[in-house]
């Protein structure tokens, strides 16, 4: 199940733990796309040619209504205006979702991913995450928030419960958020782990990493932890 994540993305962190049955986060039916680490057809944060805060809404929805690939693509107003883009990739679950607060531009765009990536591919083109978070979905599986404030992108990251989960280089990337400036802020404005390596989650969960990213506004890759 996906449901609308703005502004915040941590939402799916608590969205997908309520889907019942328990949803399988690694998902080889999702979207199978590797552009995160490849550049084509464009580099994060662009997905398919779209651009958070540069593409436009309606052409944004011709060009996933035009792609073969994309399937069961559905319109829905949400409150205050704004619009969502929901869709499947073939004969998939739906994976994906583009969002708009005004029907003018494209905001942000999230795809739930086949695990065909790992942190150390994405780290390799994009550097570094600055913060992250982290939550049980099931005992056995745990969901990572990892945010590239100068992409700006989330990356959603699996680990095998975050009583005896880490992060280490090989963990699976399942998912990818891309962000406008502005919906960026707001997640950065959330209390978040920041970055220092790869580790037990039990230790970021136990709040051995500096938390809350205080951040300037219009992208805040440039702000400091608490």
């Amino acid at each position: 199940m996906i449901r609308r994540i703005l502004p915040l993305a941590l939402l799916l962190l608590v969205g997908l733990a309520s889907c019942a049955p328990p949803p399988e986060l690694r998902n080889e039916a999702y979207l199978n796309d590797t552009s995160l680490i490849t550049g084509e057809p464009c580099e994060a944060p662009c997905w398919n040619d779209i651009i958070p805060g540069e593409t436009g809404w309606r052409d944004a929805r011709i060009m996933v209504e035009d792609d073969r690939q994309l399937t069961n693509v559905t319109l829905s107003d949400v409150e205050e205006g704004g619009q969502l883009l929901v869709f499947n990739a073939g004969d998939g679950p739906q994976c994906c979702q583009l969002y708009t607060r005004d029907g003018q531009v494209v905001n942000t765009i999230l795809t739930l991913l086949a695990p065909e990536m790992q942190i150390d591919d994405v780290i390799e083109v994009h550097g570094e995450p600055e913060y992250l978070t982290a939550a049980d979905v099931t005992p056995d599986q745990a969901l990572i928030l990892m945010i590239f404030p100068d992409v700006p992108m989330g990356l959603y990251v699996f680990a095998p419960g975050l009583a005896e989960g880490e992060i280490a280089p090989e963990n699976e990337v399942i998912g990818a958020i891309y962000f406008e400036p502005e919906e960026l802020d707001v997640i950065l404005n959330a209390n978040l782990y920041r970055w220092e390596g790869y580790g037990k989650l039990s230790d970021i969960i136990d709040g051995n990493f500096d938390v809350t990213a205080e951040t300037e506004p219009s992208g805040g890759s440039d702000g400091e932890g608490s």
